[in-house]
């Protein structure tokens, strides 16, 4: 009797996976490379910058171009989940803008959340721009 409880209680916080054979597989990292149309809802208005993506694996980098020009972007994503950050200079200003958010399961959309420093909190949406594709 003893034994079957033990048996239970595994099986209640968890462990069935082990005993069943069963293992969730871990969902595969979006594909996030290439250049991205962007609104970032901020409390001073809204901007609309492109980010240029490449991607290594989980490492990100890339660019960064808005109002105030162009900046690195380096970050990581893992699964669906996206972060980077860009730091700029603009009127004797340098700002660290951090982005975090999720990528659409089809891969062709974003949106998360960003701290721009001293300037507050934003939300932030993004469109996978379609590339030409010469073959028919």
């Amino acid at each position: 009797m003893r034994r079957l409880l033990a048996v239970v209680a595994l099986l209640a916080v968890g462990g069935g996976q082990a005993i069943s054979g069963q293992q969730s597989k871990p969902e595969a990292t979006a594909n996030v490379a290439g250049k991205w149309a962007m609104t970032l809802e901020m409390s001073m208005g809204t901007g609309t910058p492109t980010l240029e993506v490449k991607q290594d694996g989980e490492k990100i980098t890339g660019t960064y171009s808005g109002r105030y020009g162009t900046f690195a972007l380096e970050g990581a994503i893992k699964g669906r989940a996206i972060e980077f950050a860009v730091t700029m200079s603009a009127e004797d200003q340098t700002v660290t803008m951090r982005f975090a958010g999720e990528v659409a399961a089809d891969g062709q959309t974003m949106k998360g959340t960003a701290a721009l420093a001293d300037l507050g909190e934003a939300t932030w949406t993004a469109k996978k721009e379609k590339t030409f594709d010469p073959q028919p």
